[in-house]
């Protein structure tokens, strides 16, 4: 049984609702599975909203981390938490700009020899520090 108060980094949250709950902040109420107040309090000040959702969907589990949690009904939510969410977000962005820059370094060639060479930086210009002195001196 869970003993420390529920974080808002392990909850979704739309700005007026709490849309899923860590499955081990929950227990068995008279009704069903209900939120207990003692792990809910402290986050429910901060967030400024009332109870949780009592009646919540089975168990699902995170498609991010694997964590495992009820999501309020009406829902669809395959992520425990907005930090999971913002990581799988943030992923996919740093993938499309990295293939981004590779895409903008690929099939260069040395402007001294005019030899193709593989670019670690978008600024590289020739292919040896030989090159690169060579084209100075030329200058």
């Amino acid at each position: 049984m869970r003993r420390k108060p529920v974080q808002r980094h392990e909850v979704r949250f739309d700005g007026e609702h709490i849309t899923t709950l860590p499955a081990d902040s929950l227990r068995q109420g008279e009704f069903g599975r209900e939120a207990n107040p003692k792990l809910w309090a402290p986050l429910l000040r901060q967030l400024k909203v009332k109870e949780p959702w009592p009646y919540s969907q089975g168990k699902c589990k995170c498609v991010h981390c694997g964590t495992k949690f009820y999501r309020v009904p009406g829902r669809r939510s395959r992520y425990c938490s907005d930090q999971c969410i913002s990581a799988v977000r943030n992923a996919a962005f740093v993938k499309a700009r990295s293939e981004a820059r590779a895409a903008a370094r690929a099939n260069r060639k040395c402007e001294g020899c005019g030899k193709a060479i593989k670019a670690q930086r978008s600024t590289m210009r020739f292919c040896s520090v030989r090159c690169r002195v060579a084209s100075h001196r030329a200058k």
